[in-house]
């Protein structure tokens, strides 16, 4: 009998969950977000949504025959992704934006980079952001809503701000923009149930609580400090946190496992620079939002925040040893 030791690759310690158990809980957390849509805009938000699903599942099997991996289309990792895509896609989206956005996730963001847990940046943002500078009248959120029956206004939050100051929040009702009735993708603003999705991922433990956390703080305290500092130029903390994508981004993209840090002292700074970040984007640049530049910068400065690693304790030479 072989009586050495089989030591293999980390992590040695194993709690008998799977990358297909941990997609299902994400798919599981954005169901209220996405029912929430369904309600509020009917058919135009299940034909972008089940075409998104459709798609990515299909490129992904496909993208298995063409280069075999370890990232099997079971995983259910490429739905997840496919249904992120979506919620951040304007209502009025075309099939062929939906496919071209599809292929940039999945094929491009994904499996080009070796699959689940080797990409640099999170795939459904990467796709967004090359939609929002290839097609940019076609992201138009506004446009996507112009014939809708809302009485609440139909201009995306930071874009009102952006165009006549921080006096347009009297325009908006804060309670509106809580229940998703404002401007936005198809639920990446449907704040409260993204809320709910996410508390739910915190409880089944798939994301650490300081990512969020930190990534709020760092909006409500930049935007607290801008507003002291230059009184009118950017929204308040409160409006900051509701408007746009800020909840989505704080729960479902800035603590994706693949891009996102490891240990626990850089998942504290990765969400306050953040959330630092996306306030001085919204207030400074020309982006109407911002979520999108922000979690992809914040994905590529993660490894750097990784080699904060934690010291190890027990290697210490006494020095009368």
């Amino acid at each position: 009998m072989d009586s050495r030791w089989n030591v293999a690759d980390s992590p040695h310690w194993r709690d008998g969950s799977s990358l297909a158990k941990v997609q299902l809980c994400w798919l599981v957390a954005l169901i209220p977000a996405l029912a929430a849509s369904v309600i509020r805009f009917g058919t135009p938000a299940i034909r972008v949504i089940l075409l998104a699903l459709g798609t990515s599942i299909i490129l992904d099997a496909l993208a298995n025959r063409i280069l075999p991996g370890r990232d099997h289309t079971d995983n259910w990792s490429s739905a997840t992704l496919g249904l992120l895509l979506a919620s951040m896609l304007p209502l009025n989206a075309p099939w062929w934006l939906v496919v071209v956005g599809c292929f940039l996730t999945i094929v491009v963001g994904k499996k080009l980079f070796g699959g689940w847990g080797g990409y640099p940046v999170h795939p459904a943002a990467l796709s967004l952001a090359m939609l929002q500078v290839s097609w940019p009248s076609r992201m138009d959120y506004t446009a996507s809503l112009l014939n809708s029956t809302w009485k609440a206004s139909i201009v995306e939050p930071m874009r009102l701000v952006k165009g006549i100051g921080a006096g347009a929040e009297a325009y908006i009702d804060r309670t509106d923009l809580l229940l998703g009735t404002q401007a936005a993708g198809i639920f990446s603003g449907m704040v409260i149930w993204l809320l709910l999705g996410g508390l739910l991922l915190l409880i089944l433990r798939q994301i650490s609580w300081r990512i969020p956390l930190a990534f709020l703080v760092g909006v409500l305290a930049c935007s607290w400090i801008l507003e002291l500092l230059a009184p009118g130029r950017g929204a308040s903390p409160l409006f900051q946190i509701l408007a746009g994508g800020t909840v989505l981004a704080a729960f479902f993209l800035m603590p994706e496992h693949t891009t996102s840090p490891v240990n626990r002292r850089p998942m504290l700074i990765y969400g306050l620079m953040g959330g630092i970040l996306l306030v001085l984007i919204r207030t400074f640049s020309s982006h109407v939002d911002g979520v999108i530049f922000t979690v992809l910068l914040m994905n590529l400065f993660s490894p750097l925040l990784d080699r904060l690693t934690p010291k190890i304790r027990g290697l210490e030479v006494s020095r009368n040893a």
